[in-house]
Protein backbone atom coordinates (compact mmCIF):
# COMPACT_ATOMS: atom_id res chain seq x y z
CA UNK A 1 0.00 0.00 0.00
CA UNK A 2 1.44 3.22 -1.13
CA UNK A 3 0.23 6.73 0.33
CA UNK A 4 0.28 9.88 -1.89
CA UNK A 5 -1.24 13.45 -1.21
CA UNK A 6 -3.46 12.03 1.44
CA UNK A 7 -4.41 9.67 -0.79
CA UNK A 8 -4.14 5.77 -0.37
CA UNK A 9 -3.30 3.34 -3.02
CA UNK A 10 -4.10 -0.40 -3.26
CA UNK A 11 -2.11 -2.19 -6.18
CA UNK A 12 -2.28 -5.39 -4.55
CA UNK A 13 -5.02 -6.19 -6.96
CA UNK A 14 -4.89 -8.92 -9.94
CA UNK A 15 -5.98 -6.81 -12.51
CA UNK A 16 -3.12 -4.61 -13.99
CA UNK A 17 -5.22 -1.63 -15.30
CA UNK A 18 -7.77 -0.89 -12.07
CA UNK A 19 -5.80 1.24 -8.84
CA UNK A 20 -8.07 1.19 -5.63
CA UNK A 21 -8.51 4.35 -3.80
CA UNK A 22 -10.36 4.77 -0.61
CA UNK A 23 -10.87 8.74 -1.12
CA UNK A 24 -14.09 10.16 -2.30
CA UNK A 25 -14.88 9.80 -5.55
CA UNK A 26 -16.56 13.06 -6.01
CA UNK A 27 -13.55 14.85 -4.78
CA UNK A 28 -11.00 13.40 -6.41
CA UNK A 29 -12.96 13.54 -9.92
CA UNK A 30 -13.35 17.31 -9.33
CA UNK A 31 -9.21 17.48 -8.44
CA UNK A 32 -8.76 15.58 -12.20
CA UNK A 33 -10.43 17.83 -14.41
CA UNK A 34 -9.04 21.00 -13.05
CA UNK A 35 -5.42 20.05 -13.31
CA UNK A 36 -3.41 21.28 -16.28
CA UNK A 37 -0.89 18.67 -17.44
CA UNK A 38 -1.74 15.81 -15.47
CA UNK A 39 -5.69 16.64 -15.47
CA UNK A 40 -8.11 14.94 -17.80
CA UNK A 41 -11.32 13.75 -18.35
CA UNK A 42 -13.03 11.57 -16.29
CA UNK A 43 -16.13 9.30 -17.09
CA UNK A 44 -17.68 7.63 -13.88
CA UNK A 45 -19.93 4.75 -14.70
CA UNK A 46 -22.51 3.19 -12.46
CA UNK A 47 -25.21 0.47 -12.99
CA UNK A 48 -28.54 1.54 -12.88
CA UNK A 49 -31.49 -0.37 -13.37
CA UNK A 50 -34.42 -0.54 -15.82
CA UNK A 51 -37.25 0.84 -13.56
CA UNK A 52 -36.48 4.64 -13.70
CA UNK A 53 -35.49 4.25 -9.69
CA UNK A 54 -32.55 6.59 -9.23
CA UNK A 55 -32.48 7.26 -5.05
CA UNK A 56 -30.26 4.44 -3.95
CA UNK A 57 -26.53 2.95 -3.51
CA UNK A 58 -24.02 5.02 -5.04
CA UNK A 59 -27.21 6.16 -7.88
CA UNK A 60 -28.28 8.29 -4.46
CA UNK A 61 -24.45 9.83 -4.06
CA UNK A 62 -24.60 11.16 -8.00
CA UNK A 63 -27.91 12.35 -7.88
CA UNK A 64 -26.76 14.61 -4.31
CA UNK A 65 -23.49 15.35 -6.14
CA UNK A 66 -24.54 15.78 -9.98
CA UNK A 67 -28.38 16.40 -9.85
CA UNK A 68 -28.56 16.66 -14.11
CA UNK A 69 -27.50 12.91 -14.11
CA UNK A 70 -30.71 11.68 -12.01
CA UNK A 71 -32.39 14.33 -14.02
CA UNK A 72 -31.39 13.03 -17.27
CA UNK A 73 -32.39 9.40 -16.31
CA UNK A 74 -35.72 9.96 -15.54
CA UNK A 75 -36.18 11.55 -19.01
CA UNK A 76 -35.61 8.27 -20.58
CA UNK A 77 -38.49 6.63 -18.87
CA UNK A 78 -39.35 3.38 -21.19
CA UNK A 79 -36.27 3.66 -23.14
CA UNK A 80 -34.23 2.46 -20.01
CA UNK A 81 -33.78 -0.83 -21.47
CA UNK A 82 -30.94 -3.43 -20.66
CA UNK A 83 -27.67 -2.88 -22.66
CA UNK A 84 -28.02 0.84 -22.63
CA UNK A 85 -26.08 3.45 -21.30
CA UNK A 86 -26.35 7.29 -21.12
CA UNK A 87 -24.02 9.54 -21.15
CA UNK A 88 -24.17 12.67 -18.99
CA UNK A 89 -21.77 15.49 -18.93
CA UNK A 90 -22.24 16.75 -15.39
CA UNK A 91 -19.11 19.43 -15.19
CA UNK A 92 -16.63 20.73 -17.32
CA UNK A 93 -13.71 22.81 -16.04
CA UNK A 94 -13.92 26.15 -18.57
CA UNK A 95 -10.12 26.43 -18.52
CA UNK A 96 -8.57 23.37 -19.67
CA UNK A 97 -11.90 21.79 -21.13
CA UNK A 98 -11.51 18.36 -18.80
CA UNK A 99 -15.28 16.95 -18.33
CA UNK A 100 -16.88 14.82 -15.91
CA UNK A 101 -19.24 12.59 -17.86
CA UNK A 102 -21.69 10.01 -15.81
CA UNK A 103 -22.49 6.53 -17.72
CA UNK A 104 -25.74 5.57 -16.66
CA UNK A 105 -25.22 2.02 -17.50
CA UNK A 106 -28.35 0.31 -17.55
CA UNK A 107 -27.66 -3.79 -16.62
CA UNK A 108 -29.80 -3.97 -13.56
CA UNK A 109 -33.11 -6.10 -14.18
CA UNK A 110 -35.92 -4.75 -11.66
CA UNK A 111 -34.75 -4.30 -7.62
CA UNK A 112 -33.12 -6.52 -5.59
CA UNK A 113 -35.23 -8.55 -3.27
CA UNK A 114 -35.64 -12.16 -2.24
CA UNK A 115 -37.13 -13.07 -4.94
CA UNK A 116 -34.77 -11.07 -7.45
CA UNK A 117 -31.46 -11.73 -5.72
CA UNK A 118 -29.02 -10.50 -8.24
CA UNK A 119 -30.97 -8.48 -10.69
CA UNK A 120 -27.64 -7.47 -12.47
CA UNK A 121 -27.73 -9.03 -15.92
CA UNK A 122 -23.86 -9.42 -16.88
CA UNK A 123 -24.51 -9.73 -20.59
CA UNK A 124 -26.16 -5.90 -20.54
CA UNK A 125 -23.15 -4.63 -18.63
CA UNK A 126 -20.88 -6.18 -21.02
CA UNK A 127 -22.65 -4.22 -24.08
CA UNK A 128 -22.57 -1.31 -21.68
CA UNK A 129 -18.87 -1.25 -20.45
CA UNK A 130 -18.04 -1.89 -24.28
CA UNK A 131 -20.01 1.02 -24.98
CA UNK A 132 -18.50 3.08 -22.38
CA UNK A 133 -15.34 1.99 -24.34
CA UNK A 134 -16.37 2.92 -27.77
CA UNK A 135 -17.29 6.04 -26.67
CA UNK A 136 -13.74 6.81 -25.48
CA UNK A 137 -12.43 5.62 -28.59
CA UNK A 138 -14.67 7.93 -30.62
CA UNK A 139 -13.99 10.84 -27.98
CA UNK A 140 -9.86 10.43 -28.62
CA UNK A 141 -10.55 10.13 -32.24
CA UNK A 142 -12.38 13.17 -33.06
CA UNK A 143 -10.78 15.79 -30.21
CA UNK A 144 -7.42 16.47 -28.83
CA UNK A 145 -8.97 17.90 -25.85
CA UNK A 146 -9.95 14.37 -25.07
CA UNK A 147 -6.28 12.81 -25.22
CA UNK A 148 -6.64 11.66 -21.82
CA UNK A 149 -9.44 9.96 -20.30
CA UNK A 150 -9.98 7.87 -17.19
CA UNK A 151 -12.83 5.94 -15.81
CA UNK A 152 -13.25 6.55 -12.13
CA UNK A 153 -15.79 4.11 -10.41
CA UNK A 154 -17.24 2.72 -7.49
CA UNK A 155 -17.53 -1.53 -7.48
CA UNK A 156 -20.43 -0.77 -9.84
CA UNK A 157 -22.65 -3.88 -10.21
CA UNK A 158 -21.82 -5.61 -6.95
CA UNK A 159 -24.07 -3.67 -4.20
CA UNK A 160 -27.68 -3.52 -4.69
CA UNK A 161 -27.69 -5.23 -8.12
CA UNK A 162 -26.19 -8.03 -6.24
CA UNK A 163 -22.97 -9.19 -9.02
CA UNK A 164 -20.25 -11.00 -8.41
CA UNK A 165 -17.22 -8.02 -7.74
CA UNK A 166 -14.09 -10.72 -8.74
CA UNK A 167 -15.97 -11.58 -11.98
CA UNK A 168 -16.54 -7.79 -12.76
CA UNK A 169 -12.97 -7.13 -12.09
CA UNK A 170 -12.18 -9.60 -14.77
CA UNK A 171 -14.85 -7.66 -17.01
CA UNK A 172 -13.23 -4.65 -16.41
CA UNK A 173 -9.45 -6.50 -17.97
CA UNK A 174 -10.80 -7.91 -21.02
CA UNK A 175 -13.24 -4.41 -22.13
CA UNK A 176 -11.27 -1.47 -20.39
CA UNK A 177 -7.36 -3.20 -20.65
CA UNK A 178 -6.06 0.20 -22.01
CA UNK A 179 -7.62 2.50 -19.78
CA UNK A 180 -6.85 4.02 -16.34
CA UNK A 181 -9.25 2.84 -13.96
CA UNK A 182 -9.45 3.74 -10.70
CA UNK A 183 -12.03 1.88 -8.50
CA UNK A 184 -13.23 3.47 -5.28
CA UNK A 185 -14.11 1.08 -1.90
CA UNK A 186 -16.51 3.49 0.02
Amino acid sequence: MKTTQNRTINKHNKINNIIYLTDNIFDIVEQRINAANIGGTVIIPHVCNNVNAYGAGFALDVANNYPNAKANFHLLENQAKLGHTQFIIVKEDKQYKHKIIIANMIAQNGLKNFKNPRPLNYASLVTCMSQIKSYINSLQKNDDTYSNIEIHAPKFGSGLAGGNWSFIEYLIEDIWNNIAVFIYNK
